[in-house]
Formats: C-alpha cells, structure tokens, sequence
C-alpha cells in the first residue's frame, strides 16, 4: 500500500503542478489580452488603406498639376528672358550707333570750330 501512496501522492502533486501552470498561463493570456490595444478588423483596415490610397491619388493629382504650371511658368519666364535679352542688344546696337553719330559730329564741330579760329586769326 505505501508504494500505491506513494504513486498517488505523485500523481496529485503532477495534478497540482500542472494546474497551477495551466492558471498561470492563463493569467498571463487574460493580462495581456486586457492591456492589448483593440485590434482593427480586416474590414477596418481594408477601409483605412482605401481612404489612404485615395489621398495620395488625391495628393499626387495636385501634384502633377502644380508641377505642370510651374514648368509653364518657367517657359514663360524664359521666353520674356530672350525678348527682354533681345532687347538690351537693341538698345545696345542704338546706343553704340548715337555714340558714333555723336563722335562725328563733335568731330566735325572740332573742325569747324578749328576753322573758325583759323579765319579770325
């Protein structure tokens, strides 16, 4: 009898043992399931990724048509660059030519004006 006690007192405290780990375990579970933060529903999440890729279709939209006025802008400014550009060597072309006209005609004014010297000599 004392070997089946003894089998049987083994026996309980494996019993024992085991529940006391399968209560822990299962403290364990219930803490963590508890302090976990909600989870989203595939659906949730399924929702949330539309709404996103919608902003960035939404986003890249507006980019592209930023982007597309300001390369206009760009050609604008450059074509108004090359008129004004155009311009300055007009103005450049006209300015070198008065300067001419007026050198010849100091020129001519020195030479007269030499004469004129000359006679009232």
């Amino acid at each position: 009898m004392a070997a089946s006690s003894k089998s049987s007192q083994k026996a309980k405290s494996v019993v024992i043992a085991l529940l006391a780990l399968w209560s822990v375990i299962s403290l364990v579970v219930i803490v963590v399931w508890a302090t976990s933060p909600d989870l989203k529903s595939s659906a949730q999440c399924r929702v949330l990724l539309q709404d996103t890729k919608e902003k960035l279709e939404g986003a890249k939209v507006v980019w592209a048509a930023d982007r597309a006025a300001l390369e206009e802008k760009v050609v604008e400014e450059r074509d108004k660059q090359a008129r004004l550009t155009a311009d300055n060597l007009l103005l450049l072309g006209r300015l070198h030519a008065t300067n001419a006209s007026l050198e010849e005609s100091r020129q001519q004014n020195d030479m007269s004006h030499g004469r004129n010297i000359r006679k009232q000599k």
